[in-house]
């Protein structure tokens, strides 16, 4: 029996790291999968928040244009061309409503974003701006329906709020077209997750 023992020993220490392969590897795919739950969970509710969204734009000239991503995604090449051909190469201004977008998310710190997920959104989230008229008039510019436009305080003049129009520091030589091409990236992202 004592012959036999070194040969148990192996087989023991076979079994026994089989074993240990086996439970790691079962582990991995059940992360995986919850991973894959969060994921399409997080695609699911950001898709359901941008179907809401509408985007208004006021040219200078007057006109009006009324635009949900649905549009894109239904005919691109006549979106652009058709609906945005005579503002789609204007620098992009906001109005106020700019600063609601997302505020249900932290995008900046929220770690278990997909990073793919998490550049795109940063493109389109506003982080810093500047306000360059209160005259809304002057500019062509684009307000957020759908959504609550917070209220903008000025700290400098304790105004109650800072209505006006404002371009994004990440987003200065930005055309309307260039942005709408942002919204398009991300939703075809989003979809490819759900």
């Amino acid at each position: 029996m004592e012959k036999y023992e070194p040969i148990f020993r192996v087989i023991e220490i076979t079994l026994q790291l089989a074993l240990v392969i086996f439970a790691g590897l079962a582990l991995s795919l059940w992360k995986r999968k919850i991973r894959g739950k969060d994921k399409y969970r997080l695609a699911k509710n950001l898709l359901e928040y941008i179907k809401e969204l509408r985007f208004l734009i006021h040219s200078k000239n007057g006109s009006f244009y009324q635009i949900y991503l649905n549009d894109i995604l239904v005919d691109k090449e006549k979106f652009y061309k058709d609906q945005l051909s005579l503002i789609g190469k204007e620098k992009i201004y906001f109005d106020q409503s700019i600063w609601g977008l997302f505020n249900h998310l932290n995008i900046r710190s929220d770690i278990f974003l997909p990073k793919q997920i998490r550049l795109l959104l940063e493109e389109l989230y506003p982080i810093s701006g500047k306000r360059i008229s209160a005259n809304k008039n002057q500019h062509t510019y684009l307000q957020l329906g759908s959504i609550e436009t917070p209220s903008i305080k000025s700290i400098e003049s304790g105004e109650d709020s800072m209505d006006g129009i404002y371009h994004m520091d990440n987003k200065k030589h930005l055309t309307i077209e260039e942005y709408f091409r942002k919204w398009e990236r991300l939703t075809v992202e989003l979809q490819k997750i759900v």
